[in-house]
């Protein structure tokens, strides 16, 4: 069956059609393909689930990913069974993609959402506790609750800097530079690992990532985004500090998405973060949400239910209650208020990363943001069709961010450079 498709999608994100006609569908279906560079998805896979779903249609892309994610995880399970580590992992890492994929465009106060979401998150589980080393959960105190994320080390036998002569030190005990990777708006911390996956980690780096307030689950737990997100930052960057294995030297934080946004708003008043990366860089999001708002079709059932999972993240409600309205008029004033970043106050070295594809606003800001960035070490890449990353967080080609991110990484975090440039 034919839909005709409409101008729908909440924001524009790239140029480029990978398979369905709908903007947002397709969109997160080139995601869900593009995991398959860290075993996140298998191509062939993907593209056999799309053609079972009506374009447009909610009900047929939750169903076709539940199936294969199902049956995926009774493959883990009898793989893990018969002792077949490696397979075992791989099964667990796509069956977790394929019960997040209906999560994209569904109500959280749907019983179906939450049961995906814990079938995910098994999943995940499943698999990172099969890496050598494996993933560890970790959970962050803040203000009387826990923030979930993941933390990976270095593989200590696979990874050493240029020049490092293992046979002097202990292993065990060396302290490392350290990437904390910050999601977006509809992110779950399980989603950070596929977008870096063990790059990290083969390049000297430990990796860790976490649900700020309104990602993953949090708001179950009463805690929303907000305009201000720089406490929950401060309190990631303690945690960190605690950990044996993090240098605090050489600490970098990495934000994707409207993580590109809440990385500016907790390095502003963070000396202790010493190199940051934002894809895209986005200081004023208010400005840039804004401009998009005449994007979607209101009658959309897809962003309807992409509207309500945003809603529910800030801790607001749809509808024409007249309290729920002075809420949302109170959330959108805080971000006009205190949603944008003084670039004066970021003083380490700064990533800034987009997509060509991206809206002209967000390439804007993208590149104004680089120009007021005051330090040297500053650096503006804006991906390319050609180049095979145009999309929002380059979500058709993940490899290419990571080799450029830690490519830079390498250089501001070099002896020559720090002992030149104050960071």
């Amino acid at each position: 069956m034919v839909m005709k498709i409409t101008q729908t999608e909440i924001a524009q994100r790239s140029q480029q059609k990978l398979y369905f006609d709908h903007k947002d569908m397709d969109y997160y279906f080139a995601w869900i393909v593009g995991r398959h560079i860290y075993e996140g998805s298998k191509v062939e896979e993907c593209f056999d689930v799309a053609s079972r779903i009506m374009d447009g249609d909610l009900e047929s892309w939750q169903q076709e990913w539940v199936k294969l994610a199902q049956h995926l995880e009774k493959q883990g399970s009898q793989a893990l069974d018969r002792g077949n580590i490696e397979s075992a992992k791989e099964f667990y890492l796509r069956a977790c993609t394929y019960y997040r994929s209906p999560l994209f465009m569904m109500n959280p106060q749907n019983p179906a959402f939450s049961d995906n979401w814990q079938k995910m998150k098994f999943c995940f589980h499943k698999a990172v506790s099969l890496f050598d080393p494996p993933i560890e959960s970790i959970r962050i105190p803040f203000q009387g609750k826990l923030l979930p994320g993941y933390f990976w080390k270095v593989d200590e036998v696979n990874a050493a800097p240029v020049g490092f002569r293992r046979e002097n030190v202990d292993e065990s005990k060396r302290k490392r530079s350290t990437l904390i990777v910050i999601g977006g708006l509809e992110t779950f911390a399980e989603d950070c690992y596929f977008m870096t996956g063990l790059t990290g980690t083969k390049r000297g780096y430990n990796v860790m990532t976490v649900d700020l307030p309104g990602q993953g689950v949090n708001p179950y737990s009463e805690m929303f985004l907000g305009a201000r997100m720089g406490n929950s930052v401060k309190a990631v960057v303690d945690y960190a500090l605690t950990r044996p294995e993090i240098d605090p030297n050489y600490l970098a934080l990495f934000g994707f998405s409207w993580g590109g946004h809440m990385v500016f708003q907790g390095v502003q008043d963070e000396p202790r973060i010493k190199a940051l990366i934002a894809n895209p860089a986005m200081p004023d999001v208010f400005r840039a949400a804004l401009a998009q708002q005449g994007n979607h079709g209101i009658g959309d059932p897809i962003s309807q239910k992409v509207f309500e999972q945003i809603a529910w993240r800030m801790g607001l409600k749809i509808n024409l209650n007249p309290k729920d309205i002075f809420r949302r008029i109170a959330k959108a004033c805080s971000y006009l208020l205190f949603g944008k970043v003084k670039l004066s106050k970021i003083k380490c070295p700064t990533l800034c990363i987009a997509g060509e594809g991206e809206a002209q606003i967000t390439l804007d800001i993208t590149r104004e943001c680089y120009e007021q960035l005051p330090n040297p070490l500053k650096k503006l890449v804006i991906f390319t069709h050609e180049e095979g990353g145009e999309a929002h967080c380059q979500i058709d080609n993940l490899a290419l961010p990571n080799q450029v991110m830690f490519d830079w990484l390498d250089r501001v975090f070099s002896p020559a450079i720090r002992h030149n440039i104050h960071i």
